[in-house]
């Protein structure tokens, strides 16, 4: 069966559309049904096989497209790649402005704007054009063929009876977005909390602390008090509770320890510091670490050192060369 029934009142029904990722392999995207209506949450990567997984689960799920909201967590390849190819001409889809504005960036713009950041930070240009060129979102869909509309905090989404209620996680985007039904108390979340994978937190284009923006929107969905919460990756868990505590002390002593190696090795650029970071990987040496996973981990360390300069805990200067060093 291509999807599975995961709650009712309201109907969720999952759809794994499938997509080999950094440590996933799908996208759950998510369809309520209600007294004819349909709301799509995500509609995954654009390949083909993701495409006719997700098109033949709307079809045996009897959604009628004219009558579908497609709601979009975020603007990411794995999350936004299949508008153009389920939603048809004019369908409502409601998005974040922020991270919408992103996906309108110029792409040479936020290539040139990301390279001489990386290269500020004592990364090579040759990695600083690599990594930026990872960091140009391509064109997801078309605004001019659907009805975008922004979702913000508060705002409700309707279908059929049930009212959801928009609410704002920014922090593996700025403008991350969930879904809560304060009825049945069920969240759909996104990238926001993961249990396959500690999410990666987004390097805020406006210079805010994207940390802080994460940590703060993790304690906003605890406040909720969900019975339930479905992620974008992975299989569903009772103990997202425990999860939220454990990405919060994770992040912590992450804090904790790139403050430590700054305290011991004065004068070292930003990407020493996260060099010296022990992650989460298999290798001992930088080199052996895939490229997209490199990227990952410089652009996520440097969100750690804005934040640590923004409190105060660090000192950022540029020598001679205009290479950021840290104190």
């Amino acid at each position: 069966m291509l999807f599975d029934q995961v709650h009712s009142n309201p109907d969720v029904f999952e759809v794994r559309v499938p997509f080999e990722n950094v440590s996933t392999s799908a996208t759950n995207c998510f369809v309520v049904l209600d007294e004819g209506e349909a709301l799509v949450i995500d509609t995954g990567a654009p390949t083909d096989e993701g495409a006719a997984v997700l098109e033949m689960a709307l079809d045996e799920l009897g959604v009628d497209r004219s009558r579908a909201t497609f709601f979009l967590t975020h603007v990411h390849l794995d999350h936004a790649g299949l508008i153009d190819r389920v939603a048809p001409e004019g369908a409502p889809v409601l998005v974040s402005a922020a991270d919408f504005d992103a996906l309108r960036a110029p792409g040479a713009s936020t290539y040139e704007r990301v390279r001489r950041l990386l290269a500020s930070e004592g990364v090579s240009l040759p990695e600083a054009s690599g990594y930026a060129r990872h960091s140009v979102e391509m064109p997801l869909f078309d605004p001019a063929r659907v009805d975008v509309r922004f979702a913000a905090e508060g705002d409700e989404v309707a279908v059929g009876s049930r009212r959801f209620r928009v609410v704002e996680v920014p922090g593996h985007t700025p403008g991350s977005l969930a879904l809560f039904d304060p009825v049945s108390r069920i969240l759909f979340g996104g990238d926001h909390v993961l249990f396959v994978i500690s999410p990666g937190i987004a390097l805020f284009p406006d210079g805010r602390d994207g940390l802080q923006a994460y940590l703060d929107s993790l304690e906003k969905v605890r406040a909720l008090g969900c019975s339930r919460l479905f992620a974008a990756h992975g299989d569903e868990r009772a103990d997202f509770e425990a999860r939220i505590d454990w990405l919060r002390a994770h992040h912590l002593e992450r804090l904790e320890e790139a403050q430590a190696i700054v305290r011991a090795r004065p004068g070292l650029s930003g990407e020493e510091v996260v060099r010296a970071i022990k992650w989460n990987v298999p290798f001992e040496r930088w080199e052996d670490i895939s490229f997209m996973q490199r990227w990952c981990i410089v652009m996520e360390g440097l969100v750690f050192l804005n934040h640590l300069v923004g409190r105060g805990l660090v000192r950022r200067e540029e020598d001679e060369a205009g290479v950021r060093r840290y104190f």
